[in-house]
């Protein structure tokens, strides 16, 4: 996987947010470890079947992480980490 590390979101913009809007409408009322837990499910299960695409993760963490705080980002980062195993 690539860094995440300078990675501008450019392309894949407006994806991203629908995308945002989308998951913030299916996912806003569930906690934050079953945010993660399904998160780190659907990618491994994407990983599975071949259909992962890491652009469009990394566009929609890009729309995000200004919503997040220092400490949200923190642990973003570490999710992502665990992501590249």
């Amino acid at each position: 996987m690539k860094q995440l590390r300078g990675y501008d979101g450019k392309n894949g913009n407006e994806q991203a947010n629908m995308l945002y809007g989308e998951a913030m409408r299916k996912y806003g009322n569930l906690s934050e470890d079953a945010l993660v837990s399904r998160l780190v499910d659907m990618v491994h299960e994407q990983k599975r079947n071949g259909s992962f695409d890491e652009v469009q993760l990394l566009s929609f963490v890009n729309t995000i992480t200004p919503h997040l705080s220092a400490e949200q980002r923190r642990r973003l980062e570490g999710v992502l980490g665990m992501l590249e195993e």
